[in-house]
């Protein structure tokens, strides 16, 4: 043992020594930065080309505005700066190689992990791993048991259990079974309802949870999920109207259940604005549309900051990503008297 941690540090001493050998070169020449003249004349070229193109091509080519207005203002906003030393891929390799050993010496003698389990099994729930390792266990001993009895009792504990850890596809099949021997179990029905909304079919949620409602009218999360499906239908009366028998019956997220009440107020207020002819206020389309994932004053929150983001100065880079949506962005529905206002509105910030 004394031997392998011997070489394990010759190997370290080694590996250190070999990375930092490139600093003591002389740096090899570096390309200039790009002047902002030639940057700004390109955004220029690409801004023409963008409005002839439609498609997957104009997003590539808003994507590629977006970088050159970042680069162009990193430029203009930074003092200029010596060059730094270039490291040599074969250094970087070494150095990687060497975080990669120290990586594996810590993972396997400093975590503790129960026999089978991987480090991704044991921090897929929050909190200690002692407690994941529990839950995990108690999860697969519940599916073992609801396989051998196939009964809906077992099902269900399973499908809870899976529910609890947000395992959402064991849960789906696990509260399918349920129904399959018990069609009337209320419990499956809601949690299928909620998976029908978590999964973008707010009408199919609707449906089911609406029976859910009738059945047990008290149930507070049923009445959360059915709100959520409503609005997320543009049938904001019949939402803000169970959200507030949600708050009635003692639903424990008031705070938040709140805020959506007063979103979908201003969102109805939006609505009526534009159904009357009236010009819409940005104001009021972004609190309704927008500030739930921007934060209220777009400084950021679950979505990106919007307060001096590059994207809003790139012509049809925001009506673009509105009715189309980005990467964990869905598209935003609203009429076309809604974006130009909110356009506007974003143009102020």
């Amino acid at each position: 043992m004394i031997l392998f941690w011997t070489v394990v540090a010759l190997l370290v001493l080694l590996a250190a020594v070999y990375a930092t050998l490139p600093l003591a070169r002389e740096p090899e020449p570096f390309p200039a930065d790009p002047l902002p003249e030639e940057l700004r004349a390109e955004i220029e070229a690409l801004k023409q080309e963008a409005r002839e193109l439609e498609g997957s091509e104009r997003k590539r080519t808003l994507g590629r505005i977006v970088q050159l207005e970042r680069r162009l203002a990193e430029i203009e906003g930074r003092p200029a700066a010596p060059r730094t030393r270039r490291v040599s891929w074969v250094a970087l390799m070494a150095t990687t190689a060497f975080l990669v050993f120290v990586g594996g010496v810590l993972l396997r003698y400093t975590l503790p992990r129960a026999p089978g389990e991987t480090i991704t099994t044991s921090n897929l729930i929050s909190g200690e791993r002692a407690v994941d390792r529990a839950k995990l266990a108690e999860l697969n001993r519940l599916k073992a048991q609801a396989e051998r009895n196939d009964d809906a009792e077992s099902w269900l504990a399973y499908g809870n259990a899976a529910w609890e850890v947000a395992d959402y596809n064991a849960a789906a099949e696990a509260y399918k079974r349920v129904l399959d021997l018990d069609s009337k179990n209320l419990t499956a029905w809601k949690r299928m309802g909620i998976l029908f909304f978590m999964s973008g079919f707010p009408e199919d949620a609707a449906q089911v949870l609406q029976v859910v409602v009738g059945v047990d009218p008290n149930d507070p999360e049923a009445l959360l999920f059915l709100g959520n499906a409503y609005s997320m239908l543009g049938r904001f009366d019949e939402a803000v109207g169970v959200w507030e028998r949600y708050l009635a019956v003692g639903g424990p997220d008031a705070e938040r259940v709140k805020a959506l009440i007063a979103q979908a107020r201003a969102q109805q207020e939006a609505k009526a604005a534009v159904d009357s002819g009236q010009t819409p206020d940005g104001n009021v389309v972004y609190e309704a549309k927008c500030a739930a994932c921007h934060g209220q004053n777009a400084e950021g929150g679950i979505g990106p900051r919007l307060v001096g983001n590059p994207v809003l100065r790139v012509d049809g880079a925001v009506a673009e990503i509105v009715k189309k949506g980005t990467g964990s962005m869905p598209a935003i529905p609203m009429s076309e008297a809604e974006l130009q206002a909110l356009l506007d509105y974003l143009k102020g910030l």
